[in-house]
């Protein structure tokens, strides 16, 4: 045997031994590498400290500061004058507050005597007593006030698993919610109103409890940058009422600047960025994470060495308002709540910038202007606004109404807004109560500012909705991509969903979102477009849902819009999608909403492709309004609400009534009734199916002439 057959049989049995050997190998390798990951995840949180007062000066010399004692005691004494745009001429705030809003006097010191005693009602979760002990700032930081699981406070936030590490049915945004702090600002101004220090020692020593319990990097608190970020707001925002205070001590001090460092650091080295099909994708965790960096950059310059932080934040906050906000100045994750949360943190950056004299740019604020113009477009007569796509409830800060259910209502950004912007075109038909919130934005852009004007008919068509006002009747479709670039993180199988309100009653509305992680099923049921007003084909999603992500749907087809007509005889708006193009045979779906001038709204649905497809319609009702089918023509409902009264006709179609969820916020649901129509693939020989709306229960408008009337309009319309 030759030299050669020797190596080469030698090398076979050798690869075959290492390839008998090599589970062994490879789990004895992987185990003792998780036991080194285990012994240093224990040493560190037992081990952990906060920088030294060495380290804290050589940090602040980097920025012409020359002690860190001198720092802290300058910071205790007011020495380096105001930090952000919230207000600081207490009488005036506290006149203001009595004066013009004494329903708010009493309810702010309500509920911050009920922060004092513990109490927190967080997500529908009632007065929970949230302490762990005694006293009001002992609070049991990991447990989750909906369902009162502890989370485990010994593991680092690079193992966070959502599910794995949850305890029972935990659900990881109660916790979060309560650590972001946002009801320091209602402890601050109980504390301006009534001088009572409870309300200072409360705030202080939650800080330095949360400190102490609560490590870098470690426990449930940091296993998320947004909230990590957003609580850093929350502390600076309620730092600006208890200046002054005994119990900001210079050891309270000492130890809060500290933590400031720890969280600014923790930020920038776990920013939340992603990739998806090799695309960069930044979303609302992203923008938090800046805005967090931002307050912490102008509230306190001499802590944020070389100006890193600043630097970070400001670059990036001019980029994503420019990536997130479309054109149209919708969010781009395909949400209108999420929108709010996005507005709300892009505006309080903007504040910040102005009040530090240092603005951020004409585009920027350009951009911030369309965002308040899609509230104002969307809004509805009382102030609800339609829930399109996820809520969780999010919020940047909470200056006004902590602790109260306001998910429908974006009111106080209009008021913020228009303060902000210097644009009253902003909030014209804002109710009075919400102008209490101007008292906590105290700056504003020196050149005043307009929007344009809002049409009988506006389209939005990069968001993807369409709103129509015609007399009293508002009726809105929606029909956007899957947003996120291509995630559908937020966006819910809502094609051509419509919700249809006359006056102040909610008739049609959209079912909202209820729940995430704690409940996966209720999650998708949701977001499903059977759970959305419009038309579900084959009993298939319009857009691929895998029930295993929770933030992610697939896009199936395309979607359109046409043009906004308007014509004597009313206002109209068609739209499109493709995503039943993908079933064999194919099917495409158009509808057409035509709002007479008497209000009447009439409903067209087309479909391009074979007849040999079942449908159902579904439309969900707002939780109180009744519904009764005619007993001798089941084609027509009537629907008795508490703020009115309607009549809604099918041309074909027979109702029935079916048991729904509508969601008003997260973690809320509120029994309800839908409207289902059926239509079976035996049964269906059309292609257009017609339907008719109207605020009285007579018939003003028959079906046939509404189909006339519709036929006509939309024929003028494509000559």
């Amino acid at each position: 045997m030759s030299v050669s057959s020797l190596f080469q049989k030698f090398s076979t049995e050798k690869l075959s031994f290492i390839k008998k050997i090599e589970p062994w190998v490879r789990n004895s390798i992987q185990s003792f590498d998780k036991l080194q990951e285990r012994v240093w995840e224990i040493y560190t949180f037992y081990t952990h400290r906060l920088p030294s007062d060495g380290l804290m000066t050589a940090r602040l010399i980097r920025m012409g500061v020359s002690s860190f004692k001198l720092y802290v005691l300058g910071q205790m004494q007011g020495y380096y004058g105001r930090r952000n745009f919230l207000p600081v001429d207490r009488e005036n705030i506290v006149v203001e507050i009595k004066t013009h809003f004494p329903e708010q006097e009493t309810m702010i010191v309500k509920i911050a005597d009920q922060l004092c005693r513990g109490e927190f009602n967080i997500f529908s979760s009632g007065a929970t007593d949230m302490r762990r002990g005694n006293q009001s700032w002992q609070l049991d930081w990991q447990r989750d006030p909906i369902t009162q699981h502890r989370y485990s406070r010994l593991f680092s936030h690079w193992r966070w698993d959502v599910f794995k590490m949850r305890p029972g049915n935990a659900d990881v945004k109660g916790p979060w919610e309560l650590t972001r702090c946002q009801h320091f600002m209602t402890l601050g101004q109980a504390y301006w109103l009534t001088k009572d220090e409870k309300y200072a020692e409360c705030f202080a020593k939650t800080i330095q409890d949360f400190i102490q319990k609560n490590p870098p990097g470690f426990g449930v608190h940091w296993s998320c940058t947004m909230d990590v970020a957003l609580r850093i707001v929350g502390w600076l925002s309620g730092l600006t009422f208890f200046q002054g205070s005994s119990f900001l001590s210079y050891s309270w001090w000492k130890v809060f600047l500290k933590s400031l460092v720890q969280h600014g650091n923790f930020i920038v080295a776990n920013l939340e960025y992603g990739t998806f099909h090799g695309k960069l994708i930044v979303s609302n965790h992203g923008v938090s994470d800046f805005l967090g960096l931002y307050w912490l950059a102008l509230n306190f310059p001499h802590l944020d060495a070389a100006c890193v932080w600043r630097g970070i934040a400001e670059t990036a906050l001019e980029q994503q308002i420019q990536l997130q906000i479309l054109s149209d100045g919708g969010d781009y994750e395909s949400s209108t709540p999420y929108h709010r949360l996005v507005v709300e943190m892009f505006l309080s950056a903007y504040a910040l910038s102005l009040q530090a004299g240092l603005p951020l740019s004409d585009a920027y604020r350009d951009k911030l202007l369309s965002t308040l113009r899609f509230i104002t477009v969307l809004r509805q007569k009382n102030g609800r606004m339609p829930q399109i796509g996820d809520a969780d409830d999010g919020r940047a800060h909470i200056f006004t109404g902590y602790g109260l259910d306001a998910t429908e209502n974006m009111d106080h950004l209009l008021v913020a807004g228009a303060t902000v912007l210097n644009c009253p075109d902003i909030a014209q038909t804002v109710l009075k109560e919400a102008w209490v919130e101007k008292l906590f934005w105290a700056t504003q852009y020196s050149k005043p500012l307009e929007i344009k004007p809002i049409e009988p008919v506006t389209l939005l068509p990069e968001f993807g909705v369409s709103v129509i006002r015609q007399n009293e009747t508002y009726l809105l479709m929606s029909n956007s991509v899957v947003g996120t670039r291509g995630v559908g993180n937020h966006k819910h199988n809502d094609q051509l969903a419509i919700e249809w309100i006359i006056d102040n009653q909610p008739f049609f509305v959209d079912g909202g979102s209820y729940i995430y992680t704690q409940d996966p099923d209720a999650r998708n049921r949701f977001r499903s477009t059977r759970t959305h007003n419009t038309v579900m084909v084959n009993e298939q999603e319009q857009h691929t849902v895998n029930p295993a992500w929770l933030f992610r749907l697939e896009q199936n087809g395309e979607v359109e819009f046409g043009k906004p007509l308007i014509t004597d005889v009313g206002v109209g708006i068609e739209g499109g999608h493709s995503a039943y193009g993908r079933l064999s045979p194919s099917l495409l779906h158009k509808r057409r909403v035509l709002v007479l001038s008497t209000g009447t709204f009439i409903l067209q649905d087309l479909f391009e492709g074979s007849e040999q497809h079942a449908l159902r319609w579904y439309f969900l009702l707002y939780p109180g309004v009744k519904v009764r089918i005619e007993a001798n023509n089941a084609n027509v409902a009537i629907l008795e609400g508490p703020l009115g009264k309607a009549r809604f006709e099918a041309e074909q179609v027979k109702w029935t009534v079916e048991e729904g969820w509508y969601s008003p916020g997260y973690n809320k649901r509120h029994k309800t009734l839908a409207l289902v129509g059926l239509i079976a693939e035996s049964q269906r020989t059309e292609k257009e199916f017609f339907f008719i709306g109207q605020s009285s229960l007579d018939v003003e408008q028959d079906i046939e002439s509404a189909i006339l009337i519709a036929n006509k309009f939309w024929s003028s319309a494509c000559q």
